[in-house]
């Protein structure tokens, strides 16, 4: 009987750790995200083009009455001008060709690059959603192991593991997908083909970061450093969550270890 409460007690220290932990990480989290919305809102919207040729105020009012508002930012080096461009009924613009845009918009067309301030802002918004599934993939592995292992046991009839890896298995199916169903990527920053294309991802974030077309402008600037600031404060939390999963999880397996040394012990006397 002794031995029986020793085993319900670590089960329970177990339990209320693991509960105070993830208590904890949410804590952590909801104060996080509240500084990072703050700084997300004042990060810029619409368009930014940088044209090779100015754009002239018949072509500007044209857009203004189209409904776009036009802000001329700066002029750079020989003829080239930055330009941002935003509809004013808030309705995402999309570029694919800044001559075809420039066509459609100004009546004109314009060689020049463009950045959708739009899109990054979509994007650091969904850090908040990817900090979760990052922090919970080390857990979500060894759930769907386990869930997968305890499955198995049906077939030798032992019904409660089998109910348990079910359970397991469902719970596992529930966070990711609404985990998934929350993120709201922006279709640029995904790869046209296959959306596990790890290279994809790697060449897209060296390619903004390294990018020096734009690295004299505010807006950029503005950008990249709340980019930056949740690459640090998320991370830090995410090697949290990581931490705390090790080390709940080896806490769990001495204890299984443990209890299944206490039954040999029972069993052979």
């Amino acid at each position: 009987m002794e031995k029986e409460r020793k085993k319900s007690s670590r089960g329970i220290v177990l339990f209320l750790t693991a509960l105070i932990l993830l208590a904890g990480l949410l804590a952590f989290h909801m104060l996080i995200g509240r500084g990072m919305e703050k700084q997300i809102e004042k990060l810029p919207e619409g368009i930014l083009l940088k044209l090779a040729e100015p754009l002239e105020a018949g072509e500007i009012m044209k857009a203004e009455t189209a409904g776009y508002e036009i802000k001329h930012i700066e002029k750079g080096s020989g003829e080239i001008s930055i330009y941002t461009v935003r509809k004013t009924n808030e309705k995402p613009l999309h570029v694919n060709q800044v001559s075809d845009f420039t066509w459609n918009v100004f009546g004109r067309q314009i060689e020049g690059e463009s950045l959708n301030l739009s899109s990054h802002r979509t994007m650091a918004s969904q850090a908040v959603y990817l900090s979760w599934l990052i922090a919970l993939l080390p857990m979500s592995v060894i759930l769907l192991f386990v869930g997968i292992r305890k499955l198995g046991a049906l077939q030798e009839k032992q019904w409660r593991q089998g109910v348990e890896g079910v359970l397991m298995i469902g719970a596992w199916l529930v966070v990711i997908y609404f985990l998934t169903g929350k993120l709201e990527i922006p279709r640029e920053f995904l790869p046209p083909e296959q959306i596990l294309d790890i290279r994809f991802y790697v060449d897209g974030i060296r390619g903004f970061f390294a990018d020096d077309r734009w690295t004299d402008l505010e807006l950029y600037q503005t950008l990249r450093a709340c980019y930056n600031q949740e690459v640090e404060i998320y991370g830090a939390w995410v090697i949290c969550g990581w931490i705390g999963t090790l080390i709940f999880w080896i806490a769990a397996g001495v204890e299984s270890r443990n209890q299944k040394k206490r039954e040999r012990r029972r069993q052979y006397g």
